[in-house]
């Protein structure tokens, strides 16, 4: 009975439901919305990272990131396809690629500058890291490329880059012996992020080899896993494959700032939904508390006819519920159309500023978020009810009749 007369005053008082019903659409659907994009930014920054740079988890000497700036290259790998094949069979790991990382000068003849330097293997680094070339405005690196190069694009106006112009890369090898190399510019890192971008270049794996005098050397295995929910799990089973000679680090390791700022990113973004919730739900009260006041009589009527006074407060709370679940549904509704629209488009361009390049966004909701924001806006609605319900329940019946 009090489901059916709730329904009936909800639909009955269409402007004051209308405005109730509006203020929670809103609230959910801008929480959603908010959190279904800036989750997308913190995602996507990890998937670019994971997918195209750092990798899930990074392989090296024990040691090397205590020398990594002084000697780089001291704490070398050799390449052994007896370790290869033990990383590649561990659960979880689905692709490997050696990289070596150093530090070289770059010039075209006229200008030059200090470079850091990223060597793939053409021949395995897509499996590993697939959207290696996701913001390349040029040729990839192909299997057998011995000489190509890709610069970063503040390091490519820098040094004034013109197509078919080589560059020369200087570095100092193993043992300290100095070497150059010619380079040809193949294409630009539009998506490095600025820093990365003022210094990035990525060459051949055998360029950088011949290059630093380490034929069948690399710094590093990069490892790309099935299930990055497994990530902690996968490095401790890869630890335990290799033994203590090896670091292991995953990419939360590897770039603490970046997990950092996903955190606070969650904090900021569960406030900001916070107040988005609270403002409707005040929206709610109010509206909630002028129902009562204009339904004096009627409230009256309901209690001299013997309803009692928790049914009359349950009433009011039954109603705010219905219209908080009418307003959140709604608003879901919405939120979830956008965002996939949204991503069946391919995301959205995020510029990172005036010439500094760019990433691709996808809108992201978490599976709970959806869950935690309808449910509370209809638990807060419930919540915002109770006083105006109790003030209606505790009315007396003639005082209420005899009102005007």
């Amino acid at each position: 009975m009090l489901m059916r007369l709730a329904m009936r005053n909800v639909f009955r008082a269409k402007a004051r439901s209308a405005i109730t019903i509006g203020a929670l659409f809103f609230g959910v659907t801008m929480s959603l919305l908010l959190s279904g994009f800036v989750m997308g930014v913190g995602e996507s920054l990890v998937a670019e990272a994971i997918e195209s740079r750092v990798g899930a988890i990074q392989v090296h000497r024990t040691g090397y990131f205590e020398k990594r700036d002084r000697q780089p290259l001291a704490l070398h790998l050799t390449r052994d396809p007896a370790v290869e094949a033990k990383l590649l069979a561990t659960p979880n790991v689905k692709a490997l690629t050696p990289r070596i990382t150093f530090n070289g000068l770059l010039t075209n003849g006229s200008r030059g500058t200090i470079a850091i330097i990223t060597a793939v293997d053409p021949d395995t680094v897509h499996e590993a890291l697939p959207k290696v070339d996701l913001y390349l405005e040029g040729t990839p690196l192909k299997p057998g490329d011995r000489n190509g190069a890709h610069v970063g694009l503040e390091l490519n106006r820098a040094l004034d880059l013109k197509p078919g112009v080589p560059l020369m890369l200087q570095a100092q090898g193993l043992g300290g012996r100095d070497n150059a190399l010619d380079l040809e510019p193949r294409g630009i890192l539009a998506g490095q992020n600025p820093l990365e971008g003022k210094r990035a270049v990525t060459v051949p794996l055998g360029f950088a080899q011949s290059l630093l005098g380490m034929e069948n050397k690399v710094t590093e295995y990069v490892i790309a896993v099935k299930d990055v929910k497994r990530l902690d799990e996968t490095a401790s089973a890869v630890r335990a494959e290799l033994g203590p000679d090896f670091e292991v680090q995953t990419w939360e390791q590897l770039r603490p700032a970046l997990r950092d700022a996903r955190l606070l990113q969650r904090a900021v973004l569960g406030a900001v939904s916070l107040v988005f919730l609270i403002i409707a739900l005040f929206g709610v009260a109010n509206t909630l508390l002028m129902s009562v006041l204009e339904r004096t009589r009627e409230i009256g009527t309901l209690l001299a006819v013997g309803m009692t006074r928790g049914m009359v407060a349950r009433l009011f709370m039954l109603e705010a519920f219905l219209q908080a679940a009418l307003g959140a549904v709604v608003g879901l509704g919405l939120a979830v159309l956008l965002i996939e629209l949204a991503r069946s488009g391919g995301g959205i361009t995020v510029s990172m500023g005036a010439g500094q390049g760019y990433f691709r966004m996808m809108p992201t909701l978490l599976p709970a978020v959806p869950f935690i924001v309808v449910g509370s806006a209809c638990i807060g609605s419930v919540l915002a009810a109770v006083s105006p319900a109790l003030r209606a329940a505790r009315m007396r019946p003639v005082e209420a009749l005899s009102s005007p």
